[in-house]
């Protein structure tokens, strides 16, 4: 792969964030040569880096963005809004993966690798234990599923209509829970804390987390630009089953020994659920968390990344043991 990759023209958008900014270092590691782009108040120390070139842009404002896709071959489009802001998804998410889709095509670029999310599947509607590929049923009602998760699969149909077109070689990627080194490493699909002091945990533990270590989700960005196949979408899951409880024991409960965990039925939260959504309502008031959501995010299903293993040679580098243990070295040194 290295050699494949020397001086190649890598144009990253989002560079600065925490799935971008491990991309543009591997590239860097890999002899490319690259284009950042970033916002213009964003924090960019980090990407002082041989061979980048920062570029200051708006990802939903065309003209700020063709500076940062002159003379490069491929696009790597991971920014996104991650706040779950309605404007922000709109116009970074949406609007933004229309503006790069328009300007690969514009600038002839050899190859686009979207990344989208596991949140477009429509995980409500499927069986516990069910087997989630990249041919299951996508979402029915996305603007249910919160602002992220639509603006992403809304995202994720123009990139879609644009490899019918065909104008331009693109690989859609959906990864699942991206986690590493910066980032927050108990998601609300795992429960609900109090300060790193109390974990509440959904269920009894056996739920099986779709992880994606970060460097082997930047190892699959790499595979699907260097590959000959386009018009192809793949799910981005590490191998290995990581159940909830095996995350909090392994990882989380020695990142912070003195903390308590508690596993809470998924039965008494949802009936909490649904009396919060009745009070809402009843107030007026948009409720905190739906049934709906709660759902989605909590269906015992297993999602599978062979597609990705057979096409691409994808091998992740790094297993959940050492990543948690470069977790558990990095917390320590960052205290």
């Amino acid at each position: 792969m290295r050699n494949k990759l020397v001086g190649k023209r890598v144009l990253v958008t989002g560079a600065s964030g925490f799935l971008g900014s491990r991309t543009v270092a591997a590239l860097v590691e890999h002899g490319c040569i690259v284009h950042a782009l970033v916002r213009k108040t964003s924090r960019t120390d980090h990407l002082t880096l041989p061979h980048v070139t920062i570029v200051p842009g708006d990802i939903a404002d065309t003209e700020s963005l063709k500076p940062a896709f002159a003379g490069v071959e491929y696009v790597l489009h991971a920014a996104a809004d991650t706040r779950g802001d309605k404007e922000a998804g709109e116009s970074s998410t949406v609007q933004g993966t229309r503006n790069v889709l328009a300007l690969s095509a514009q600038f002839k670029v050899r190859k686009l690798v979207y990344i989208s999310s596991c949140s477009v599947y429509g995980t409500a509607d499927y069986n516990d234990g069910e087997v989630v590929t990249e041919e299951s049923m996508l979402e029915r009602f996305p603007e249910q599923r919160g602002a992220y998760s639509h603006a992403k699969f809304r995202a994720e149909q123009l990139v879609i209509n644009a490899m019918a077109e065909e104008k331009i070689p693109i690989v859609c990627l959906r990864p699942g829970t991206i986690y590493g080194p910066g980032s927050d490493l108990y998601s609300p699909m795992l429960g609900l804390s109090l300060g790193n002091k109390i974990f509440a945990v959904i269920g009894n533990g056996d739920f099986i987390l779709p992880l994606v270590y970060v460097d082997n989700m930047v190892e699959a960005i790499l595979a699907a630009t260097i590959s000959p196949f386009a018009s192809r979408i793949y799910n981005v899951i590490d191998p290995e089953k990581v159940t909830k409880k095996q995350y909090m024991e392994d990882l989380v409960q020695k990142l912070y020994p003195d903390s308590r965990t508690v596993y809470v039925p998924f039965s008494l939260l949802q009936a909490l659920v649904f009396f919060q959504e009745k009070v809402c309502r009843a107030l007026g008031r948009p409720p905190v968390l739906t049934l709906y959501r709660l759902h989605s995010s909590q269906k015992a299903v297993v999602y599978e990344a062979l597609k990705i293993a057979r096409d691409l040679a994808w091998r992740p580098p790094v297993t959940a043991a050492a990543a948690f243990d470069t977790l558990i070295r990095y917390s320590a040194g960052r205290n």
